[in-house]
C-alpha cells in the first residue's frame, strides 16, 4: 500500500468525503484527489497536519505499517530536565514535529501471575489500556533483550472492554500518566520527548522505519542516541509501571 492508498482508507474510516477532508487542510478536492491516485504527494508540513486530522502517525502515512511481525525497537533514557530542554531545542531544529499529547495509560495484570515481579527483578510483560485522545487501545507486550513483541487493538466500547478484564481476572496496578512531545528524526527515527508524573523526564527513541535487521537496527540506535549525547549508561530496561509501583513501596 502507498501514502495515496494510505490516506483513502482513513479518510474513508473516518467517513470523510475529499471535499470535506480539502476544507479541513485548507486545500481543493482535487488536491486531495491527485493525493489519493499517487499523481502528487503531500508536502512534509501537509502529512503531519493529515496525520492528526486522519489519527495515525505521520510515520504511518509515510511508510505505513512497517513493524515487522509486530516487532518494536526502542530505547528509553531517564536524563536531567537541562538535557531534557536541551534534546528539545536539538528536536526543533534538525527534527519534524509530530504532535504533543497527554497519554493515560492503566495497566494490568492476572491475578494468578504477576507481569511486574519484585525489586530487582526484569520485567518482560506488559499489559495496558492506553488514551490517545479520543481512542482507548489495548497493548501487550512481550520484551526480549532489544526488542519485544507488540500486540495493539483498538476498543470502542471501554466498559464492556472493563468487564471482559475484570471476567478474565485481570486486576488494575497502576497507571502511567506523561506529557509527550513526539519529532521525526533523520527519517527513521520516532523521538519522544516524555515528561512522566511523579517520575521526570525521560526520552524514548523508536525505530519506525526498518532496513536491516534487528539487531543491526538496533547498533545503529545506540549509535544515533549517543550522537545526540545521551548517556547510554542510563539506559531504562524496566518501564514507567515498574518505577512507579517500586516508588510507591518506598
Amino acid at each position: 500500500m502507498n501514502i495515496g492508498k494510505r490516506i483513502l482508507e482513513l479518510r474513508k474510516k473516518m467517513k470523510l468525503t475529499q471535499q470535506a477532508l480539502a476544507e479541513k487542510m485548507f486545500v481543493t478536492d482535487k488536491t486531495i484527489s491527485s493525493w489519493e491516485a499517487n499523481r502528487t504527494e503531500p508536502s512534509l508540513e501537509d502529512i503531519v497536519k493529515l496525520s492528526n486530522i486522519l489519527e495515525c502517525s505521520a510515520s504511518y502515512l509515510i511508510y505505513g505499517d512497517i513493524k515487522r511481525n509486530d516487532i518494536e525497537t526502542e530505547i528509553k533514557i531517564k536524563f536531567s530536565k537541562e538535557e531534557f530542554l536541551k534534546l528539545e531545542l536539538k528536536m526543533k531544529s534538525d527534527g519534524v514535529f509530530l504532535q504533543e499529547s497527554h497519554q493515560v495509560d492503566t495497566y494490568y495484570q492476572p491475578t494468578y501471575r504477576k507481569f511486574l515481579k519484585d525489586h530487582g527483578e526484569k520485567v518482560d510483560e506488559w499489559l495496558r489500556i492506553g488514551r490517545r485522545g479520543n481512542k482507548k487501545i489495548v497493548t501487550y507486550k512481550n520484551w526480549y533483550d532489544v526488542h519485544c513483541d507488540e500486540y495493539e487493538v483498538e476498543i470502542d466500547n471501554d466498559q464492556n472492554m472493563d468487564k471482559i478484564f475484570k471476567i478474565l481476572g485481570l486486576e488494575e496496578i497502576i497507571v502511567v500518566d506523561k506529557r509527550r512531545t513526539t519529532y521525526f528524526y533523520l527519517d527513521k527515527y520516532e523521538v519522544a520527548l516524555d515528561y512522566v508524573e511523579k517520575l521526570g523526564y525521560f526520552v524514548e527513541i523508536e525505530i519506525k522505519n526498518y532496513t536491516m535487521s534487528v539487531m543491526e537496527e538496533y547498533d545503529l540506535l545506540l549509535k544515533v542516541a549517543k550522537e545526540l549525547g545521551l548517556n547510554l549508561n542510563h539506559i531504562d530496561r524496566r518501564g514507567y509501571p515498574y518505577h512507579l509501583i517500586n516508588n510507591s513501596k518506598c
